[in-house]
């Protein structure tokens, strides 16, 4: 009997087959190999964690969600599997390369996290035993996570290539179709609809022990996780807690406008046909923050247009800032047209959220995030942009000053009278 059930067994490489997704977890905002299984009759996605010595599960509700932009975050939460990166591969990790790398504190607590290559230190590779061994370092700066912020160094054992996703896993948009769908119909129900209230019910998380074990490579290892067994949470706050522990970096919000509990960061200086999209997108890619993103209306005659970036809590507004106003590098499309962040100090109502892209009919083509990317001090590109900046910072204290005037002149004509 038991030389039945090994046979029935599914094999190791089996099993690590069907962990086809990658999941960053709200706990630690690490990266884990999972498996997705949709139950389309209960409406409930359970994410499989695979770690040594147990495997762990939760399960989502598509009745646990109060809004669609904490369904996209979910979403946006999904990726393929990153894969390890081989000796033989090292020159393909350039500066300003985004990858996901492991942050260890002690030989048994590897987490993985995205990172940047700020520099790399070139050794000449090793083949003993006619295997090639890369001896290069890699200086990673850390996008979030427990190392945010900080700069490390890390061999190549440590770094995976993260894979370009193409669409949206067809289980994960299932669900958020479900989701989405739940939200509609509960607001015809009621004007709104507490997250709380209805998490008690539909969503738990379930907790599976199993014997089982993970290879000793980067790419398994960041299966291996803390998870507390006796946690009960509804979806939204499931997936989004974060641990304090950001990094040492802190940046103020002062001056930044705030509206209804939310944060809003005002950019200048953008390509007309920029879409919100494209921002949004362009933004989760460099910080793993998915914000909402706003293009204003302008006139046709204006050779720039202005948008808004707004999140809903302090912290990711001070990660995005710091992204932003970073010394190290600016926002450029790929016109070479820079970012300008603008009017810190200004103020919102609540009208923001009610504002729309840009008719179509003022553009003819669309900016993706892909056309957006970030230079580096110590090139050319960096140099250009930073008399493009610098220019365009000029225009605006003229503006500014021409704006003052005019007030001054409005209100002395008005006293005259």
């Amino acid at each position: 009997m038991a030389d039945a059930l090994m046979e029935n067994a599914p094999k190791s490489e089996e099993l690590w087959s069907l962990y086809d997704l990658e999941y960053r977890a709200g706990e630690d905002d690490a990266w884990y190999n999972v498996y997705a299984v949709l139950d389309a009759d209960a409406h409930t996605l359970t994410v499989k964690y695979m770690c040594s010595p147990k495997r762990y599960k939760i399960v989502l509700s598509a009745a646990g969600f109060e809004t669609e932009a904490q369904v996209e975050e979910l979403v946006a939460r999904f990726r393929p599997v990153s894969q390890q990166v081989q000796d033989h591969q090292c020159g393909t990790l350039s500066v300003g390369t985004t990858v996901c790398a492991s942050h260890g504190i002690g030989d048994y607590d590897l987490r993985f996290f995205d990172a940047v290559i700020e520099a790399v230190s070139r050794q000449a590779h090793s083949y003993s035993d006619g295997e090639e061994e890369c001896l290069c370092t890699f200086l990673l700066f850390w996008k979030h996570g427990r190392g945010h912020g900080t700069i490390t160094s890390a061999k190549i054992a440590s770094i995976c290539i993260i894979k370009p996703a193409i669409g949206i896993d067809y289980r994960i948009s299932a669900f958020a179709k479900m989701a989405k769908e739940k939200i509609k119909s509960s607001k015809c129900i009621s004007a709104s609809v507490s997250l709380d209230s209805t998490s008690n019910d539909n969503c738990h998380v379930f907790v599976e022990k199993k014997s089982g074990s993970c290879r000793n490579k980067p790419q398994e290892i960041k299966s291996q996780m803390r998870r507390s067994e006796d946690s009960e949470n509804n979806n939204y706050n499931q997936w989004t807690s974060q641990d304090e522990d950001m990094g040492p970096k802190h940046c103020t919000t002062d001056g930044l406008a705030t509206y209804d509990d939310h944060y809003s960061i005002l950019l200048s200086n953008l390509e007309k046909d920029i879409t919100p999209s494209a921002i949004k997108n362009f933004i989760y890619k460099q910080t793993a923050i998915l914000p909402e993103a706003y293009v204003f209306p302008r006139l046709l005659s204006d050779p720039f247009a202005r948008g808004a970036i707004v999140v809903d809590c302090q912290k990711k507004v001070q990660i995005i800032y710091e992204f932003l106003g970073s010394p190290n590098h600016l926002v450029v499309s790929s016109r070479g047209r820079p970012w300008v962040v603008t009017e810190k100090a200004g103020t919102f109502g609540s009208n923001i959220l009610n504002l729309i892209p840009i008719a179509s009919g003022q553009i003819t083509r669309k900016i993706t995030c892909e056309e957006l990317k970030v230079v580096r001090t110590g090139t050319e590109s960096y140099k250009r942009a930073k008399q493009l900046r610098d220019l365009f910072v000029e225009y605006m204290n003229h503006e500014s000053k021409l704006c003052k005037n005019l007030a001054f002149e409005e209100k002395r004509i008005l006293q005259s009278c």
